[in-house]
């Protein structure tokens, strides 16, 4: 009996239970104030804010936030290891990224005004 328990635990391990629980991908919200602002991530993906795109899980976005009228801003979202991917997760996790979680999420941006003179 022992040794069915201690298979089926090592088999868990190395299975990716990560990977089937909370998948590869997640989804990132960007929020802006003031809201409307084009939203382009270094994977090719865009958005008006306030929105959500699907990602990898352990690779880094470059986001660029602009508007007409604000300054431009630039955030990055990295892959931080997550409590429940890091218990869950076996070695098969580690490779696919499900271990991770990209943060800040959500990534709440203030765009500054632009003065202009006159």
């Amino acid at each position: 009996m022992k040794k069915i328990v201690s298979v089926a635990v090592m088999a868990a391990i190395l299975s990716g239970c990560a990977t089937m629980i909370r998948g590869t991908e997640q989804q990132v919200s960007v929020n802006t104030n003031p809201v409307g602002a084009d939203i382009q991530f270094s994977n090719g993906q865009s958005c008006v804010s306030p929105c959500q795109i699907k990602v990898k899980r352990d690779q880094s976005l470059q986001i660029t936030i602009s508007k007409d009228g604000c300054h431009q801003q630039t955030a990055t979202m990295m892959p931080t290891l997550a409590g429940a991917g890091v218990m869950l997760g076996g070695f098969i996790d580690y490779g696919t990224g499900a271990v991770y979680d990209l943060q800040p999420n959500p990534l709440t941006v203030s765009l500054g005004s632009v003065d202009v003179l006159r």
